[in-house]
């Protein structure tokens, strides 16, 4: 009798650290009660949960194995079984997990919300939305629920729907204040606009958190930027990235580290590598920095009927970390966990292998794919060594237009950490520049298209057919239409790339010019 008591206290303690997500700390009581109870599936539940909310996914999916062996039905087995594979880009067996799970329990919430942002992610956006409009009828009064349907309507360019959704979400929970900035993401603001009173309202209660502040600061700096009072704007970006920037501490030595790593070894094994292009699909991989065009460049491509778009795939950055770092060698003294000296055929193999499996569970029908994960910049000579015929776009513009975008944004992505600081900003599209006159050095200039975004504005049309015809595409007017398309958006761009091709981005930052000293005396002429 006192084991069980003792157990369902445990368990209640988890179910409390889960709650306010102190993830390390049910990690270490559910390994310790594992060892005690080691025929109870719902504490290897809870670490594989904890592990998956951390990053930890291969770990995590080990957990889990061993919770389903110990129960197969369980729907909460089943739904984080789900979850992790579809991190991993395992997407057949996350489907398959969550439809045994809704084959169990058709009204499951969890696996209805997973399963409807895994059909997005795979572009299957109707089944998405029929999932989602399933589950409103069974929990129309769930936040999770509104808020996941405002933010895949949002990706799809329906801001109708997505501002209903959003605004239902706020009436069940006030104080979300990342719904003001993702709200904030596709309005333009007018200057009698209520949401300045709220905005204002709210910053000054208080009992909100710094980050629930965080998100409205940005919400609030958009908003003024589009009344044009840009003094005011940059005061409130700036206390929002001030917050992020605290929480993320990041700096610039590991990537520095690196860079130079990387530098050495692959010009020394440059010439004993060779590969053929086996892969039936043709790849197209856009790459530069983030906000420099790579999302506007990707949709017209994908408006193609020859071209999938697949939006920001990890996988080629995940196959690289995987194959070239051991996170137990990592020192301090260091910060480089990368072994570029084993650079070899056979780990590149292991490179092409692990980024092809990936991309076949996609099963997209056209013939090209495009790889749309920008800081893939840096893994240039891979992409070129693996797929010999793969075409590679790499998008730059001018650079304060570049750093102060990203400078306007809080990204979910947790490789965009120098975004949040103008100094940080600066180094990293220095070393960007630095990457790219190394990779086309040592591979040759004719291997890269460069997309110059002043240009490619300016003279849309000439620019759409040269893209076309450096990726061996036919014409196609669906290209110059692209903002017609259907196709899912999830980067900072979503609104932008919905509408015809514009240019009153160009030099915008010119607006805050006497706030962004750091940028003017941080990047290299």
């Amino acid at each position: 009798m006192n084991q069980i008591i003792d157990k369902k206290q445990e368990l209640k303690k988890i179910v409390n650290l889960l709650t306010v997500k102190k993830y390390d700390e049910v990690i270490s009581i559910s390994r310790k009660l594992i060892k005690k109870f080691p025929n109870e599936y719902i504490f290897y539940n809870a670490l594989g949960m904890s592990l998956i909310n951390i990053g930890e996914h291969n770990n995590a999916l080990e957990i889990l194995d061993k919770a389903f062996r110990l129960d197969e039905n369980n729907i909460h087995v089943l739904n984080n079984l789900g979850l992790v594979h579809g991190h991993l880009g395992n997407y057949k067996k996350a489907n398959d997990y969550y439809d045994r799970a809704l084959k169990i329990k058709p009204n499951f919430l969890n696996a209805m919300i997973n399963l409807s942002q895994l059909k997005e992610k795979l572009n299957l956006n109707n089944d998405a939305i029929k999932i989602l409009k399933n589950a409103l009828e069974y929990y129309p009064e769930d936040f999770v629920l509104n808020y996941t349907s405002a933010n895949i309507y949002q990706f799809l360019g329906d801001f109708q729907n997505s501002h209903l959704y959003y605004k239902k979400a706020l009436s069940i929970k006030p104080g979300a204040t990342q719904i003001y900035r993702l709200i904030s993401m596709s309005k333009k603001f007018k200057k009698n606009d209520k949401d300045f009173e709220i905005f204002k309202k709210m910053l000054n209660d208080k009992n909100l958190t710094k980050i629930q502040k965080m998100h409205l600061y940005f919400a609030l700096g958009k908003a003024l930027d589009d009344i044009k009072d840009f003094s005011n704007s940059f005061t409130n970006y700036k206390k929002g990235n001030d917050i992020k920037d605290k929480l993320i501490k990041y700096t610039s030595e590991f990537e520095n580290q690196t860079f130079s790593n990387l530098k050495k070894n692959f010009k020394e094994k440059l010439d004993i590598l060779s590969f053929e292009n086996n892969s039936n699909k043709k790849i197209i991989f856009i790459v530069g920095m983030p906000r420099s065009g790579t999302s506007l460049i990707e949709q017209v491509l994908s408006s193609h009927e020859k071209v999938a778009g697949a939006g920001e795939l990890p996988f080629f950055a995940d196959a690289v970390y995987k194959e070239f770092s051991d996170k137990k060698e990592r020192t301090k003294e260091t910060n480089n966990y990368f072994y570029f000296d084993s650079i070899s055929n056979k780990t590149l193999d292991n490179v092409k292998n692990f980024y092809l499996d990936k991309i076949n569970q996609l099963d997209y029908p056209e013939e090209y794919v495009v790889d749309k994960a920008p800081l893939n910049f840096k893994w240039i000579g891979f992409i070129k060594k693996i797929f010999p015929n793969s075409y590679i776009i790499n998008c730059n513009r001018n650079p304060m237009d570049i750093c102060w975008s990203n400078y306007k944004q809080n990204f979910t992505a947790s490789n965009l950490a120098f975004s949040y600081n103008l100094k940080n900003l600066a180094e990293f599209y220095n070393m960007y520049i630095e990457y790219m006159n190394f990779w086309k050095k040592t591979l040759g200039e004719k291997n890269i298209l460069n997309i110059q975004y002043e240009n490619f504005t300016e003279n849309f049309e000439d620019e759409v057919k040269k893209l076309l015809n450096f990726c061996d595409l036919n014409w196609s007017t669906n290209c110059v239409e692209f903002y017609k398309s259907n196709n899912s958006v999830a980067t900072a761009s979503l609104a932008q790339v919905r509408q015809p091709i514009y240019k009153t981005s160009v030099a915008s930052w010119k607006n805050y010019s006497p706030y962004l000293e750091d940028l003017k005396k941080n990047l290299k002429k």
